[in-house]
């Protein structure tokens, strides 16, 4: 971190530089940097964590679901299909999409290039709705 940025940060208020935190390979073909998560102790919402994950051109993750965690999903760079549930779209750089609790999903990068993006996650405070209303 730059001696500029040092000065703002307080117990609550982080700036973490993506070259501070150590990349790993996600069993599920990912590769990610967790920037934030709860156990950073910041959090006074529902929030879970925040990520930065690389899925190397085509590669695909493995298909879950978050039984009471809800995300915003923001693409960097890249081409990708994400299927959320019955449906299948496709996404590329400056795409947002979120992803309901309690629903199936999975993404595969398309190439040629890796698909990069950003990752936001909350827990549910109520009982997910999943697709529906």
């Amino acid at each position: 971190m730059s001696d500029t940025t040092d000065q703002f940060e307080t117990p609550r208020f982080r700036v973490r530089s993506a070259s501070d935190v150590e990349e790993f390979r996600h069993p599920n073909n990912m590769n990610i940097r967790q920037m934030f998560t709860a156990a950073d102790g910041i959090f006074e919402s529902s929030l879970q964590f925040m990520l930065v994950n690389r899925l190397p051109a085509g590669e695909v993750n493995t298909a879950h679901t978050h039984e009471d965690v809800e995300k915003l999903y923001y693409f960097l760079s890249g081409k990708g299909e994400v299927i959320c549930g019955p449906t299948t779209t496709n996404v590329s750089a400056g795409d947002c999409l979120f992803f309901p609790a309690a629903i199936e999903h999975q993404i595969r990068s398309l190439g040629p290039d890796e698909l990069a993006f950003v990752v936001c996650a909350a827990k549910t405070v109520e009982t997910p709705k999943g697709l529906g209303g």
